[in-house]
């Protein structure tokens, strides 16, 4: 397999889904599913060290949210998992579980896009916020794997982008699902590394 090479000037780290809800000690899915912060702990970790990487090659930084307005009007009720969601009146616009978690929080000037679905695209500023910036290259972190970045990379591969997943910035809700989307999903759609090969993807005089 060559060496991965990255153009900073036109790629773009999207992370997805970091908020408290979802990674949070205090979180609805670790008070829903105890433990659930913990396994995502390795996740952020990685996402750390990316976006260290990010910020020092100069690379577009866009920060994803998911939320809803209150009494979720705006949910799709034959999808059973926002149902779920509406039904445990979570992540609701302006409220603390849908902020960003700290450690992987934006800094002044990166992008914030909100989003309603699973894939980043799907009603959302993200396309053009990309195409006004001549980006052809989306690295992806975040969570869950099979859900927000199988989507998300589904949906920028149909559009023609170059997708690549940073395995060590990704976390599902069962090692059997995390590793199903690693190996026998995300490969056929886009370019699965680690943080460490993505670093050393990037111009010389930048590492």
């Amino acid at each position: 397999m060559s060496r991965l090479e990255i153009d900073p000037a036109r790629t773009a780290l999207v992370l997805l889904d970091l908020q408290n809800y979802n990674v949070h000690p205090d979180g609805y899915w670790n008070q829903a599913t105890p433990g659930a912060a913990r396994l995502a702990e390795p996740m952020i970790e990685g996402t750390v060290r990316a976006l260290d990487v990010a910020r020092a090659a100069g690379i577009t930084v866009i920060h994803v949210a998911n939320s809803w307005r209150e009494g979720h009007p705006d949910v799709n009720v034959h999808a059973p998992w926002m149902r779920d969601a509406r039904e445990a009146n979570r992540s609701i616009d302006g409220s603390w579980g849908v902020e960003f978690f700290e450690p992987v929080a934006p800094r002044e000037g990166e992008l914030v896009v909100q989003k309603r679905s699973v894939s980043a695209f799907v009603g959302t500023e993200l396309e053009r916020l990309l195409l006004v910036r001549d980006i052809s290259t989306l690295v992806l972190a975040g969570g869950i794997t099979n859900f927000a970045v199988e989507g998300t990379a589904r949906h920028a591969s149909d559009l023609g982008y170059r997708v690549v997943v940073l395995e060590d910035c990704t976390a599902s809700i069962s090692d059997e699902w995390q590793s199903f989307s690693i190996a026998q999903i995300l490969p056929q759609i886009s370019e699965v590394v680690t943080t460490a090969a993505f670093a050393d993807a990037l111009p010389t005089e930048l590492t």
